[in-house]
């Protein structure tokens, strides 16, 4: 595949702004929430370039950031891949049930009003909406097993109609009569809310939005599959830079035309609402929810796409079980990617509130790339003169190191004060806290016995002894 096919894939990420963003508006106003979505991107842009510099040094690896973490930290703490990969794994993969199951229900409730019927198979009932929803997860699994190319002509179709409503909203401010500057409201720090003058709710949407903002990093997982070696940083870099740009001027553009009242009234309808106030009136209400659909199953199909890599690679690197480290004929993780699917219609017809797990999944996904950033800076320790066909300059350790503060502070602080936004709270941090553990049981089982292997470190033959400081 080219680097252009990675960057279809991952503009999935830009349509993130249709679930979440009015929600982040809602809480704490228009101009905070763009501040927090556009930071989030640009950290995620910035990021991407460790990553691809990482991806240069292990170009025949397949699964990603979680891989580069474990190559990392194996010769000091091998149970940190574990936690990198299968926390990467399920933040990528819950997403498919929540965005099928979303848009499901958007199709029953525009186009099916009147089918209040269910199925009753005893332990659960399955509604229209999650029978559209599994349909859709269905639907895309065939392009995904069919190799990472057509997975990639997918999200090209969904992508171009993607930028219909992203373009408009850039434009809003220029051409809607609507758009009003007073509508840009911030909502952090704000007199009798006494969280640290505002960073402790920037922290908790920092990190609520982090799996969104961060996603362009997906790119890194197809490097194997790539045709040049340095199509994985071409990728990397055009996706981040894309996704910054859009959520930067989206959220200027719907911040705009829609108030921050409205907003709490249903976040869900923020770009909808944005859409009436900018398209002739009876065009709007069916194309926006069609896009909203499109930019929702590019998700999806990214997400499976991704998500299935970054397992197969924790099977061939020994942290999951083997039985996972299987190709098909097309040269695709068909196994990882059953897994996936299978999991998430079973999140789809058991779990009420699947918003509850993807919350909760964000632990293990901003925990693999905390690992996978400090990993930057252990392998430019330990690796100083390894082959890389890409290499940052000497400005890339202490921007690793403030990077990686920086995600351990979101991800402590965020994690434990979820509960400000509404969105959280102990059910799903021990929800969270309990797929890490997860990990390390398939770890056990993987490194114990079937490897029998020692659980703790993994020599790592390419370590020199060199003295410990830091290099560039």
């Amino acid at each position: 595949m080219r680097w252009q096919d990675a960057f279809a894939l991952a503009m999935a990420v830009s349509g993130g702004l249709f679930v979440s963003f009015g929600a982040t508006m809602a809480a704490i106003g228009a101009l905070s929430a763009l501040f927090v979505w556009a930071l989030a991107a640009g950290i995620g842009w910035v990021q991407n370039h460790l990553f691809a510099e990482m991806a240069s040094m292990f170009p025949d690896k397949p699964g990603g950031v979680p891989v580069y973490a474990h190559e990392a930290w194996k010769s000091r703490f091998a149970p940190a891949g574990a936690l990198a990969t299968f926390g990467y794994w399920f933040g990528w993969s819950a997403v498919i049930s929540v965005v099928s199951l979303t848009a499901g229900a958007i199709v029953q409730a525009r186009w099916l009003p009147e089918a209040a019927w269910a199925l009753d198979l005893g332990v659960a009932q399955i509604g229209p909406a999650q029978l559209i929803g599994i349909g859709f997860i269905l639907a895309l699994m065939v392009p995904n097993l069919i190799g990472a190319q057509p997975a990639a002509w997918v999200n090209k179709v969904f992508g171009a109609l993607l930028l219909i409503p992203l373009l408009t909203f850039v434009v809003a401010p220029l051409v809607s009569g609507q758009w009003e500057l007073s509508n840009l409201t911030w909502g952090l720090g704000q007199p009798g809310a006494d969280h640290w003058g505002g960073w402790q709710d920037a922290a908790v949407w920092l990190y609520l939005i982090g799996w969104t903002a961060y996603g362009t990093e997906m790119c890194a997982a197809f490097t194997p599959e790539y045709r040049s070696n340095r199509d994985a940083r071409r990728a990397l870099s055009s996706s981040g830079g894309y996704t910054f740009m859009m959520f930067a001027l989206v959220p200027l553009g719907v911040g705009g035309l829609v108030s921050q009242a409205d907003a709490a009234t249903d976040p869900s309808a923020v770009f909808v609402t944005g859409f009436a106030s900018v398209l002739p009136a009876g065009f709007a209400g069916d194309i926006a929810l069609l896009i909203t659909i499109g930019a929702l199953l590019m998700g999806v199909n990214a997400s499976m796409a991704d998500g299935s890599r970054a397992l197969y690679g924790a099977a061939v690197d020994g942290l999951v079980p083997r039985q996972l480290e299987v190709l098909n004929r097309n040269q695709v993780p068909a196994r990882a990617i059953i897994v996936a699917v299978v999991m998430n219609v079973l999140l789809v017809i058991f779990v009420s509130n699947p918003i509850s797990i993807l919350v909760a999944a964000n632990i293990g996904y901003l925990l693999a790339i905390l690992l996978a950033v400090s990993g930057f800076l252990l392998l430019r320790k330990d690796r100083p003169d390894a082959s890389r066909s890409f290499k940052l300059g000497a400005w890339s350790v202490p921007l690793a190191i403030i990077l990686t503060v920086y995600g351990a502070a979101v991800l402590v602080i965020g994690a434990s004060s979820s509960h400000l936004s509404g969105y959280g709270g102990p059910v799903e941090l021990a929800i969270g806290v309990g797929i890490l553990l997860l990990s390390l049981v398939l770890f056990v089982i993987r490194r114990r016995f079937q490897d029998r292997l020692p659980l703790l470190r993994e020599p790592d033959e390419s370590v020199e002894q060199r003295p410990a400081a830091l290099t560039s």
